[in-house]
Formats: structure tokens, C-alpha cells, sequence
């Protein structure tokens, strides 16, 4: 089942509607269509409006389509300015509970940080203001008219509900845009994996009481956002702490080197036992040059009976994927999490020198973290069986 839809791009970024979008479009048509309740000086909906109920419901279509563009605008502003500071943007997904930009990375410099986190919420404000400004000039006309009074609604709406948005966002709940705006005021006085523990407890703390806020009140989106506030935390705060504990680490400070190889003609039982024997699950392989690469999982696609039969040059992944030794490690990471992979393979100067795992690297990274928090005094930056890496001789110049 696909869960998102995609409906086109704005500065290059794919732009995607989630299935649970077209959950909660229909309730907010419903809603604002069926809505007369005064909110302060708004009034919440169409419903008292003087018209048939077919242009109530198409005034409440507009405004659900209108409002969930604001929100990706709001989005946007994010994206923007992250497009500014070199950050890709993968996608921009408009789902149940608002916008998400996917970002590659958050800029770890204090002040980039803080415009990207205030650019959403600043956006959702003037998009409020204008609204606003909308809705008094035509309230001023004092003429009473169903299009005008539908009008006048409709910006009350937008800048109900931007201004709401804003406010929102802003709350000091990691990972939202108040969240963010936290840990980059932190990391002006603290390490930035400190100034996110810091922020991302905040956060935690915020969405639990968010959490018993909805159940004391019977307010079940509440409580929804508070599990999802929860839980972006937790998991930001993790991703991190990881991002930042590789930071400055090199591929050729983790990668297990040397490397064993199998050759295409090798069976699947004979790269099962090799595996057994070596606690290794997968195997550059190479005919005097790397052609591919095989995995566990690639061997469990043959059948048991056939495995003394089947040639590992069948079931390899001809597509390999490689980095070379000064590749950054969080860099690596990066790779192996867009292209869903569980190894690279390390080249240097066309040579297979090491192959360097997810596992490798989340090991890595947990024994730094451990050593910067303290627990141990120090570490070996290589296991005492694998002696530091030394790149290969360059071939000698050829004589004239």
C-alpha cells in the first residue's frame, strides 16, 4: 500500500499528501462547514450562515484546502531557508497532524538553527496578521451580503487558527519548531549533543503534561500529539547523539580490514559455512576486480537443497556501494540509511581495504558517547587484534 501521494514540487522539493491527510480533510470541511460557535472575536464555521447548505459546505471545502495550504507554507519556510544553508530537503509530507519536512540534517551552528525553527512559525503569524486585517476591513463594510459574510468567516478563520498554529509551535516541545529554537539557544552555552539532551527532556516533560492535559479534558488530539511529542523527542535525541559521536571519526578509524572475499563461483553452502566460521554476514565479491557483494539475506533466498548447487555470482547484489577510508563515518551512516543497506565497502586506490557496517558504526558511536559521558576513562580507537589502518603503497612511477 503506498501512504503517500505525491502532488508535485516547490523549490525542487517533493511535495506529498499521507493517507491519513485524506482522513482528516473531510472532518475539517465537516467541521467548519457545520460550525457556528463564537471563539473569541471568530466565529468557528459556516453553519450560522444565511445560505443553502451546499454553500456552506463549499465555504468549508475552501477553508480546509486553504488552511492546509497555509500549513504547507508554513513548511516551506522552513525549507527555504534550509535550502539557504545547504540542507537537503527530501520531502515535504502534509498528513494527519499538520506538515513534515524531511531534512538530511539539522545545521548544527546556534544561529542557523534558530532562523530555520522561528522561519515556520513567523510564516503561520503574518499569514494570521493578514487574515486578521482581512476579516476587520470587511466587518468595517458593514454591508451584509452571503459572499462577503462567507468571506469575512473565512479569513477569521485563517487567522484564527495561523495564530493558534504559531503559538503552538513554538511551545518548548522537542522536536517542534519551540523545541528547536531551545536546544539552538543552548547550544550557544553548552556542547550541542548536551544543549539536545537538554531540549529533547524538555520536551518530554511538555508532551506528559500535554498528555494529562487531553485526559483530564477528554481531548483525544491531544493526547495524540503528546505521544507523537514523546516519541520525536526520544528518537532526535538518539539520532544525535549517534550524528554527533561519529563526528570526526573516518571509515578507516571502524572498518574491519583485511577483508575476506568470495569469489563468484563460490557456493551458497560453502558462503554459509565461511559465514559461521567468520561471524560475518556479508562478502565483498570479487574475479580480480569487485563485482558485487552478497549478504545473508541474499543466501536465504536459495533453498536449503539447492545451496550445494547455487553460485554466490547468481544471488550477489551487482549494485555495490563503496566509500573510501577518509569517508566521514556519520557520512557513511548517512549512505547506509538513504540507501537501506547494511555495509560498505571501503576502496583505496581501486583496492578493497575494508568493509565497514551499520553495526560498526552505531558500536562506535555508543563507545564514544560512553567516553565523553564519562563512563570510561579511556578506549583503544582500533580492537587490540586489528592494527591500525595503513593505506596501500602507491604503485612505483614508471621509469623513462
Amino acid at each position: 500500500m503506498v501512504a503517500s501521494l505525491k502532488i508535485g514540487r516547490v523549490f525542487g522539493i517533493p511535495i506529498y499528501l499521507h493517507f491519513t491527510f485524506l482522513i482528516i480533510l473531510p472532518l475539517f470541511v465537516w467541521l467548519f462547514s457545520e460550525s457556528d460557535q463564537k471563539i473569541l472575536w471568530f466565529t468557528a464555521g459556516f453553519g450560522g450562515l444565511d445560505a443553502p447548505q451546499w454553500e456552506k459546505y463549499a465555504f468549508g471545502t475552501a477553508a480546509s484546502v486553504i488552511f492546509f495550504l497555509t500549513i504547507l507554507v508554513h513548511e516551506l519556510a522552513h525549507s527555504y531557508l534550509a535550502l539557504r544553508y545547504g540542507v537537503r530537503i527530501k520531502s515535504i509530507t502534509l498528513m494527519l497532524f499538520g506538515g513534515v519536512a524531511a531534512m538530511e540534517e539539522m545545521p548544527k551552528e546556534p544561529r542557523q538553527e534558530l532562523k530555520m525553527a522561528f522561519a515556520g512559525p513567523a510564516s503561520s503569524l503574518a499569514i494570521g496578521g493578514a487574515s486578521l486585517a482581512g476579516m476587520l476591513l470587511i466587518d468595517s463594510l458593514h454591508v451584509h451580503a452571503v459572499f462577503l459574510d462567507g468571506l469575512s468567516i473565512l479569513f477569521g478563520l485563517m487567522a484564527f487558527y495561523n495564530i493558534l498554529l504559531a503559538g503552538f509551535n513554538m511551545l518548548p516541545a522537542f522536536p517542534m519548531d519551540g523545541g528547536r529554537v531551545l536546544r539552538a539557544y543552548l547550544a550557544t552555552r553548552m556542547p550541542h549533543i548536551d544543549a539536545t539532551r537538554k531540549a529533547a527532556r524538555t520536551g518530554r516533560f511538555m508532551a506528559i503534561a500535554m498528555g494529562v492535559f487531553g485526559l483530564i479534558t477528554g481531548n483525544i488530539w491531544l493526547i495524540l500529539i503528546a505521544f507523537f511529542v514523546y516519541i520525536g523527542a526520544t528518537e532526535e535525541e538518539q539520532a544525535t547523539a549517534i550524528t554527533d559521536s561519529l563526528d570526526g571519526l573516518k571509515v578507516a578509524n571502524i572498518m574491519a580490514h583485511p577483508v575476506e572475499v568470495v569469489h563468484p563461483d563460490t557456493t551458497v553452502q560453502q558462503l554459509l559455512d565461511l559465514m559461521f566460521a567468520t561471524r560475518h554476514m556479508g562478502f565483498p565479491v570479487t574475479d580480480g576486480r569487485l563485482v558485487g557483494i552478497v549478504t545473508l539475506s541474499d543466501a536465504h533466498r536459495v533453498p536449503r537443497d539447492q545451496a550445494q548447487y547455487a553460485r554466490v555470482g547468481h544471488i550477489m547484489t551487482r549494485d555495490v556501494v563503496t566509500v573510501g577510508p577518509d569517508t566521514g563515518a556519520a557520512e557513511a551512516l548517512k549512505i547506509m540509511t538513504a540507501r537501506r543497506i547494511g555495509r560498505l565497502v571501503v576502496l583505496d586506490k581501486g583496492s578493497i581495504v575494508g568493509i565497514v557496517t551499520q553495526k560498526d558504526l552505531l558500536r562506535a558511536a555508543d563507545v564514544v558517547d560512553a567516553r565523553r559521558r564519562g563512563r570510561h576513562a579511556a578506549y583503544p580507537p582500533h580492537p587490540p587484534s586489528q592494527p591500525p589502518y595503513a593505506p596501500p603503497p602507491s604503485p612505483p612511477a614508471a621509469s623513462s
